[in-house]
């Protein structure tokens, strides 16, 4: 048998486990009493591991149907209805002013959208 074969029957196996328990974390993660900034931080150190977790499974073709960028869009929007499941009521507003957005913004501007009014609700209790 080639090294490399049996180095790959060895570990170049999915680590199943891994999978659970970044989805799992995923799923439990919530605003809580956090601020927006270290909730996001940690949703998205996740998201990145689980991108690399999955890794070999990019398209990396090019076709005239748009397939691709479909599917790179479905995730984008599946990650920001969790980050907006996962935040607090307080940012209730916020949040249904991104879901009536057509088309849904990306995480990183929705994610500047609800730190705005994070900050504006700080000011506005500090003025009180």
């Amino acid at each position: 048998m080639d090294m490399w074969t049996s180095l790959e029957q060895k570990f170049g196996q999915p680590n199943s486990a891994k999978l659970y328990y970044l989805q799992k974390e995923l799923h439990g993660l919530s605003h809580g009493t956090n601020d927006i900034a270290t909730y996001f931080t940690k949703r998205k150190r996740l998201w990145n591991e689980l991108d690399s977790l999955k890794s070999n499974m990019k398209c990396n073709c090019t076709c005239a149907c748009d397939g691709k960028q479909l599917l790179e869009k479905s995730q984008e929007d599946e990650r920001l209805i969790q980050f907006l499941m996962g935040l607090n009521e307080a940012c209730g507003q916020a949040r249904s002013n991104i879901l009536m957005m057509n088309p849904l913004p990306n995480i990183n501007h929705s994610y500047s959208l609800i730190l705005q009014d994070e900050n504006q609700i700080d000011i506005y209790v500090l003025i009180l």
